[in-house]
């Protein structure tokens, strides 16, 4: 008894904590660090999140309530199928449009976030620093 008590206080620290992303259902879903996410990959109405330990999780919820959710977390949007946790980001190659990912991962960048992602690295508005290849 005690024992369920401790897991129910736990599920509300977490449930209160903005740590972390539920994935899954209602009554089979987990609860992710959101530093663990390297990646998540549009796939129609749904998207695919790809962790640092390369596993991969599907969500029933599309890019776009991600992004809505993420992007104060330090997650950008590079492209219609790509939102990026940019801690985990290595290098960035403005010229090939390209992100290079820790884990040998890397991404296409649309011509239209690269212009806006050059611009905010030009302006110094973004917060983290890059390291971009020339």
């Amino acid at each position: 008894m005690i024992h369920v008590e401790n897991r129910s206080k736990r599920k509300k620290e977490i449930f209160h904590n903005n740590n972390y992303i539920r994935v899954g259902s209602k009554h089979k879903g987990e609860y992710i660090l959101k530093e663990r996410i390297v990646y998540i990959e549009a796939c129609e109405n749904y998207s695919w999140l790809h962790l640092s330990n390369g596993t991969k999780l599907i969500s029933c919820k599309s890019i776009g309530h991600h992004e809505e959710h993420l992007i104060h977390d330090g997650f950008i949007r590079i492209h219609r199928s790509f939102l990026v946790n940019l801690s985990h980001l290595k290098l960035y190659e403005p010229k090939y449009r390209l992100m290079h990912l820790k884990g040998e991962i890397v991404l296409p960048m649309s011509f239209r976030k690269n212009r806006m992602l050059s611009k905010q690295i030009k302006n110094q508005e973004l917060s983290m620093p890059l390291r971009m290849a020339v």
